[in-house]
């Protein structure tokens, strides 16, 4: 497992993402899963997510040590075990990321860019969202709002939240080296700041705010 990106963001987050190349076989050589890990790894019917789960451990031991691991609460949110800090975890394909933090809250998102995003795009994007996407860059400003949207989720920590209504992207061009999106609810009010990066077909966008 490669390190293909590993940058200090500030002070304190990290972001590091991996390439996967090996079987399951060799990944669980490389890996400690409790017993409950592994009756959840084995539960999944793909291979595909079974190694995204081995691959994700592996790659948080290998940066803390086999004594930190990862459990997630109630809404599916990961949160480590044996470290105060926060962490925020995404996967595509051949590619598994962290992004770690001690009070900053962090989210990431992973994606391979493809066409397919056009399909789709009225299901997460407002109007006006729509009107503002580029048509030169059309494919890459779409994922941007949509990796962006999925670290607004990962940092409000909850599941229940409508897409287009509670998830705003402010206005911004696809070459911007960064841009804001804010969670509109009655409960939770906040803004942030997303920065990205590009890779051989991937979007990544991340997002580190300190906590209050």
């Amino acid at each position: 497992m490669p390190i293909c990106q590993q940058i200090q963001i500030n002070d304190s987050c990290q972001l590091i993402v991996w390439k996967t190349t090996e079987p399951l076989e060799e990944l669980m050589q490389l890996v400690h899963l409790t017993p409950d890990e592994t009756i959840r790894m084995n539960s999944f019917g793909s291979l595909s997510r079974k190694i995204e789960f081995a691959a994700t451990r592996c790659l948080v031991q290998s940066y803390f040590g086999q004594n930190v691991g990862i459990k997630n609460d109630e809404h599916g949110k990961p949160h480590l075990i044996n470290s105060n800090l926060n962490i925020s975890i995404s996967h595509s394909k051949l590619y598994v990321g962290i992004l770690i933090g001690e009070q900053y809250a962090v989210a990431l998102d992973i994606e391979y860019l493809s066409d397919r995003v056009n399909k789709i795009a009225t299901r997460f994007l407002s109007e006006t969202e729509l009107n503002s996407i580029e048509k030169e860059n059309k494919i890459l400003h779409i994922y941007q709002h949509w990796c962006a949207k999925e670290c607004l989720i990962k940092l409000y920590g909850k599941k229940d939240v409508h897409l287009i209504d509670e998830l705003k992207i402010s206005p911004f061009s696809p070459n911007d080296s960064s841009f804001s999106g804010q969670v509109c609810r009655t409960d939770f009010s906040e803004t942030y700041q997303f920065h990205y990066i590009l890779f051989e077909n991937y979007l990544l966008v991340y997002s580190c705010k300190k906590s209050q």
